[in-house]
């Protein structure tokens, strides 16, 4: 039984193993199938005609089908010829043997093709929408590739389409500013249950004229609408009109820029959805990579240049990396590498979050400052170049709005200056703060070494606290203030030691005060230069719109100290008394008993008046005045010198005038040798007489004087010889008889 069967079914057997191994490989030519293609073809579309020279039927023993392989296959659709390297049609075994024409799926190849000619094929098979998003999306180019078309059982289309092939030349308008130009990629397109999905694979192409490689582009269409998703590889130059256009893309700010260069190798992340009118939604990115070069040219930052004196706008990174992340809400940027703001590149790590709809910034990081100058006027600090720093900052803020410091530390060798959660509004005031902790060195001497915490007073205490700025601070008028105008409390401080600048360093210094509505309105403070030497100010309310402070010190030298047109002071008490308004500060100012050396300007005007003598002596031990008054007013930015007398044993002098700070200075006054002083004391009740009717200052001479310019640039001229005016022999007589009376007492 088994060797019949054998030799029954055993030729069967290899004939159809013969059969099949021929019609899979060879095929089997007829025309069995040639009318029914030609017709059904006519019958998708009128306007496309599908010509052949003859049919082979191949066997597929996977799938169980007739595969019908047009040779020499091509298309005319409206007149125009495409020729295809393939036209495979799937068919049932049964339609072998029927007349039925049981289309499984058409498997259509082509040879390299202008894009706008083979969405003509397309519009066979596709709807019109995805052809109308073909010829958007692609601008120009070639594509060879293979369709895969599914039919179902009544005939018509299936949904699973797809599409794989090669672009080349191409270029893909996705946005009017997102394009990819010169591309070549490799393309597939499925269409599926989910929806239409192109994916792109590029091998090579420009964005921005910035070369793309390894990059892939995903566009998926659900309903109304396709889902863009992309990983592109960025590699090039690029300058300030590339990023204004990626920023916009973006809905990025770059207003603050006045141009950028450089050269980056990124991977960017762009994914957005975009409707059937072709408008983008939903965008987020994201940028991570390295930046060989870069070159920013910001707007200036006044506040940055206060504490950075030499830092330059124009600021070069370099071996830096950087990650972007920019969603609906907000953008991350995370940069660290090398920078440089003025002559050596220092490492640094930021990162950045910026709320779109509070427009806040949210920054932290770390900065080598050990190549760049540091100044903090405040604290009388100043670093130079190559000493070892660091800033770590934490801080939030909006422009133009308020500034918070969450968390601030420097740190250069001994030094620290630590600031912890300090709100400041838009003009940089103080609206709260919770604790500052300082400790500076000023030429390896330390200068400051305090605590200021607030809790509910602001208590600061410590060993040492440099007083210069504040001394400095008490003969100008500014519209800058300390505090915010919502700002009040009560301030005690107790230091050990506060530095005047001179050897006249005050021991056990304190101040009570309060704050009301952003200002001083109540303020005592004292100090001691020696057990029986002190120094007192105070500060308390007039009435609502004016205050009154007071300064009486044993030693006049801390402060006159900061007028940089003096040197070689010594000696002297003072007495100082200003009442503050909003509009204007009147003030009076005495010193006594002092001796001046080193003043350029009175050197020149002694010259210029011929007494040689005199200048000898300020230029040599000094010229002691017993007495210096000035009236002054101050509005704005304009000094009024209303009246200054300064009387001595070799000289006196009267000056009045006004000063415009960093334009004008305008000076007039009187210059009168000792010896025409004397005369003048000399002569008392004939004076008197003068003064009440008779020829005024007949006889008695001095030097009139003018000094006026800018402050860098002024001119002094004189006027050798001159009858001295009334007022100026009143106030030397009203000066005398002062001194009698209080040695009388």
């Amino acid at each position: 039984m088994g060797k019949f069967f054998l030799r029954f079914f055993l030729p069967v057997l290899i004939v159809i193993v013969f059969v099949t191994i021929f019609l899979s490989y060879f095929g089997l030519e007829t025309d069995k199938f040639d009318s029914l293609i030609k017709n059904k073809s006519n019958e998708i579309n009128q306007y496309v005609k599908l010509e052949f020279q003859k049919t082979k039927i191949h066997l597929n023993p996977t799938e169980l089908n007739l595969v019908v392989k047009l040779q020499n296959p091509k298309i005319l659709v409206k007149d125009n010829e495409i020729i295809l390297s393939k036209l495979d049609l799937f068919l049932p075994l049964r339609s072998f043997f029927t007349s039925d024409f049981l289309l499984k799926r058409a498997e259509i190849a082509f040879i390299r093709n202008d894009i706008k000619d083979l969405t003509k094929i397309t519009n066979i098979f596709l709807p019109k929408i995805i052809n109308k998003q073909v010829n958007k999306i692609f601008h120009k180019g070639n594509l060879e590739g293979e369709f895969i078309i599914p039919f179902e059982s009544d005939g018509n289309i299936g949904k699973d389409y797809g599409f794989s092939g090669k672009v080349s030349d191409a270029s893909i308008n996705l946005t009017k500013e997102f394009s990819i130009k010169k591309l070549t990629t490799e393309i597939d397109h499925v269409r599926g249950v989910g929806g239409d999905e192109f994916r792109i694979a590029i091998k090579k192409g420009s964005i921005f004229d910035l070369e793309l490689a390894n990059s892939t582009i995903n566009l998926k269409r659900k309903k109304n609408e396709t889902k863009v998703k992309s990983s592109l590889r960025t590699k090039g130059k690029f300058n300030f009109s590339k990023v204004k256009k990626i920023s916009t893309l973006f809905s990025l700010d770059v207003n603050n820029l006045k141009d950028i260069n450089g050269t980056a190798d990124l991977k960017t992340n762009i994914n957005f959805d975009l409707s059937k009118q072709f408008k983008v939604k939903n965008l987020s990115s994201s940028i991570e990579g390295d930046i060989a070069y870069l070159e920013i040219h910001t707007a200036e930052r006044r506040i940055v240049k206060k504490y950075l004196p030499e830092f330059d706008p124009q600021i070069i990174l370099k071996d830096a990396n950087v990650k972007f992340i920019n969603s609906k809400s907000n953008h991350t940027t995370e940069l660290n590498g090398f920078i440089k703001v003025k002559d050596y590149f220092d490492n640094f790590k930021i990162k950045e979050i910026y709320n779109y709809n509070e427009k806040s910034f949210d920054i932290n990081g770390i900065i080598d400052l050990t190549n760049s100058k540091v100044k903090v006027s405040r604290l009388n600090y100043n670093k130079d170049y190559g000493k070892k720093s660091e800033l770590n900052f934490d801080v939030n803020f909006v422009l133009d709005k308020y500034y918070n410091i969450n968390n601030l530390n420097f740190l250069a060798d001994k030094t620290k200056i630590h600031l912890s959660n300090i709100k400041l509004n838009k003009n940089f005031e103080v609206k709260d703060f919770k604790k500052l902790e300082i400790k500076t060195y000023e030429n390896e001497i330390k200068n400051n070494d305090f605590l200021v915490k607030k809790l509910e007073k602001v208590i600061m205490s410590g060993e040492v606290f440099d007083a210069q700025p504040l001394l400095k601070s008490l003969y100008i008028k500014s519209d800058k203030k300390t505090f915010d105008k919502n700002f009040n409390g009560e301030i005690k401080i107790n230091l050990s030691k506060a530095l005047t600048g001179t050897n006249d360093d005050l021991s056990n210094f304190a101040m009570i005060a309060s704050i009301n509505s952003g200002s001083f309105n109540k303020l005592s403070l004292k100090g001691n230069f020696s057990e029986d030497e002190i120094v007192e100010m105070s500060i308390y309310q007039v009435d609502k719109d004016k205050k009154t402070l007071q300064v009486i010190s044993d030693r006049a030298r801390p402060f006159i100290k900061n007028f940089d047109f003096i040197k070689g002071f010594e000696g002297g008490k003072l007495e100082y008394e200003s009442i503050i308004s909003k509009e204007v500060s009147n003030s009076n100012l005495t010193i006594t008993d002092f001796k001046v050396s080193k003043v350029p300007a009175l050197a020149q005007l002694l010259t210029l008046a011929s007494l040689q003598g005199i200048a000898d002596t300020l230029s040599g031990e000094g010229i002691r005045f017993e007495s210096f008054e000035m009236k002054s007013n101050s509005e704005g930015n304009v000094l009024n010198i209303e009246d200054v007398l300064a009387i001595g044993p070799a000289v006196s002098i009267l000056l009045e005038g006004y000063i415009d700070k960093g334009i004008t200075v305008s000076l007039r006054g009187t210059l009168v040798p000792a010896t025409k002083l004397n005369s003048i004391i000399a002569s008392i009740p004939v004076v008197g007489d003068i003064l009440v009717g008779k020829k005024t200052g007949e006889g008695v001479v001095g030097v009139s004087f003018k000094m006026k310019g800018p402050p860098k640039n002024i001119k002094t001229t004189v006027n050798p010889i001159k009858t001295l005016t009334p007022r100026f022999i009143v106030r030397a007589l009203e000066k005398m008889k002062k001194k009698e009376k209080d040695k009388a007492k």
